[in-house]
């Protein structure tokens, strides 16, 4: 059926379309005519269709073809997701917006793919025969549905997933800003959530190459504080020789100086992004810039780890003893 493109309301919250691609199927439709109508609701609410509706009111069309659909609220908003994740260009963090949304309410509307089929299986098997409608066969997985109604693969469609629900909205902001990989952000959003900014602010500074490196330095920092680590009151037997725990030794302590230098590297790559902000800050007051310098105590705090250092090892060296003169 036909209705008044002037009568055919837009949600408000609903992604505007591009310009390039409503010009392009304007062209389009001027060619062979409009292939599939657009789809409201009951309400004249658009459903799917908005680059379809936007090209008619560029040629200058009053009236467009459209299907109604019997659909509730939250269906019809299923149906538009699926809209704007296969018509619109979206970015990584819509993308996974969107499909988080979705996977809220598909298992609105499907409950038992939340329980998963193992789940309903069994709870199918506890319900018997006396009832004539069973759990299972379920509908398909969030996964499965959103693939084929998408055209996105499952793999792709789970690893967003896993994105958009693990990784911290910290880590994502770091992740986004530097335009980091698919494949970087999936990683990290497979760490501790307390690493997950350390380690993408490492790479973003180019102290790390890789989260896999950062994994490593997580685990050589781990076994430097074992190894730095008191010995209990009561304490299993050593088997070690000399060698070996001299070997150990040298080990942790090359440990120790790799995860100092990676500290002070980070430092100073997270400075190089105020090189070209003196200028400002040089036009603060006097509150501000005290502020500054406050927190610029490194350099103090690095002299100060130094001095003590050199004091313990002099106090070696003395064999324990202050010089006496």
């Amino acid at each position: 059926m036909r209705i008044k493109i002037s009568n055919i309301k837009i949600n408000p919250g609903r992604r505007e379309a591009e310009p390039k691609a409503v010009e392009e199927l304007a062209r389009s439709i001027t060619a062979v005519g409009l292939m599939n109508p657009v789809t409201l609701d009951q309400n004249n609410n658009l459903v799917a269709g908005l680059h379809r509706l936007e090209a008619a009111k560029l040629l200058g069309w009053t009236e467009i073809e459209c299907t109604a659909i019997g659909m509730n609220t939250v269906q019809a908003e299923l149906a538009e997701i699926d809209e704007n994740i296969v018509r619109t260009r979206l970015n990584r963090q819509e993308l996974c917006e969107q499909l988080l949304r979705r996977k809220e309410i598909y298992e609105m509307l499907h409950p038992e793919t939340k329980a998963g089929a193992a789940q309903a299986a069994g709870m199918n098997r506890a319900i018997g025969n006396n009832v004539s409608a069973k759990l299972v066969p379920t509908s398909k997985s969030f996964v499965e549905d959103t693939s084929e109604k998408t055209g996105m693969s499952k793999r792709a469609v789970s690893r967003l997933l896993q994105i958009a629900n693990n990784l911290t909205g910290d880590a994502r902001r770091i992740v986004e800003a530097h335009n980091m990989t698919q494949d970087t952000a999936l990683k990290l959003s497979r760490l501790q959530h307390d690493e997950q900014v350390e380690a993408a602010s490492m790479l973003a500074a180019g102290t790390m190459e890789s989260v896999e490196q950062y994994q490593e330095y997580q685990r050589e920092r781990r076994r430097a504080i074992a190894m730095s680590r008191p010995l209990s009151d009561d304490p299993p037997a050593d088997t070690r020789t000399e060698a070996e725990k001299e070997q150990e030794k040298r080990e942790s302590l090359d440990s120790l100086v790799r995860e100092f230098r990676r500290v002070v590297e980070y430092f100073l790559n997270q400075m190089k992004m105020f090189q070209g902000c003196a200028d400002a800050f040089a036009e603060m007051s006097q509150p501000q810039i005290s502020q500054v310098w406050d927190s610029a105590a490194v350099d103090m705090a690095i002299i100060g780890f130094s001095k003590a250092v050199k004091a313990i090892q002099a106090e070696n060296e003395n064999g324990g003893h202050d010089n006496e003169n």
